[in-house]
């Protein structure tokens, strides 16, 4: 399995309520998957700067700045084990960009999570633009938290187009399922707008054919997986529709959406890509986004 030398979670914090929650949500995720957990802070490096009659001294500011920061991973880290006490927990602060620490850190990362917004109280900004630029460019997949389903026993539901980063979103979904023995709504919704050259032409197109090849690509997304997981009850959705929007209802009632980065083709590429991005904005649930790890 791809995950196999990278066990590690890591969860970025600023000191914000939806990095806490992402950082609680990443501790239970780490706690279930057998997994050690690495609260992250990233602080930017004081510059020095003179007003009227004020001085400012960077190397004090940026030990304030460092004291906020340890303080932030420090409380995270103590809040989990309250909840987890039998999870392995390390703390890093690092005086880079928030978005280059996490980066940096998902080389070696099981999973990445950041929250889907963060108004914290350390100088840089960790959350927002942070969680887009940490979402395109990870090593690992990146869950981008937002707030949904409480029940642990709530489906994991996977966007499928037959892309690459699709199949790696595939092993993903499976592989968390499995491990939560929880049931998986496998997803592959299809455009007439993807299927026309970006253009709907719905009297030249043969729908009955169109849909044959849509259940077709379904079903052999899903061939090897199933077989591989047992265990594992796959509730299937083929859908003509929007792809976001059929994710976001999807959402409502599941713990985790889990989609590629990108899709397959100039269309489907742009499509996907939209799609992660809208879901990553108004799910209500927490969204893994998957890619090809080099």
């Amino acid at each position: 399995m791809v995950l196999a030398n990278h066990q590690e979670i890591v969860v970025g914090v600023d000191g914000s309520p939806t990095s806490t929650a992402a950082a609680l949500w990443a501790a239970a995720m780490a706690d279930r998957l057998d997994s050690p957990l690495h609260i992250a802070c990233a602080v930017q490096e004081p510059t020095f700067y003179m007003a009227e009659s004020v001085m400012v001294i960077p190397e004090e500011v940026w030990e304030q700045q460092r004291r906020t920061a340890e303080g932030i991973v420090d409380e995270a880290a103590k809040a989990i084990l309250e909840r987890h006490p039998y999870l392995s927990v390390a703390t890093h602060v690092d005086a880079v960009p928030s978005a280059e620490m996490l980066v940096d850190l998902s080389a070696s990362a099981r999973l990445m999570v950041v929250g889907s917004s963060g108004t914290g109280l350390v100088l840089s900004t960790l959350l927002g633009s942070t969680a887009k630029v940490v979402a395109d460019t990870a090593a690992c997949p990146v869950v981008v938290w937002r707030e949904g389903a409480q029940d642990p026993n709530s489906p994991i539901v996977v966007g499928i187009d037959g892309s690459a980063t699709s199949a790696a979103a595939i092993a993903m979904a499976f592989e968390i399922a499995s491990r939560l023995e929880v049931p998986l709504i496998a997803a592959h919704v299809w455009s007439a707008a993807s299927q026309a050259g970006g253009v709907t032409l719905p009297l030249l197109i043969d729908w009955a054919a169109i849909e044959k090849e849509e259940s077709v690509l379904l079903a052999e997304s899903l061939a090897g997986w199933v077989g591989k997981y047992p265990d594992v009850v796959v509730e299937r959705v083929l859908r003509q529709s929007n792809p976001a929007h059929t994710l976001v209802d999807l959402s409502e009632h599941a713990q985790l959406v889990v989609v590629g980065s990108r899709g397959r083709g100039p269309v489907r590429s742009a499509l996907l890509g939209s799609t992660s991005s809208n879901l990553t904005h108004h799910a209500r649930c927490p969204v893994m986004i998957c890619r090809v790890r080099s």
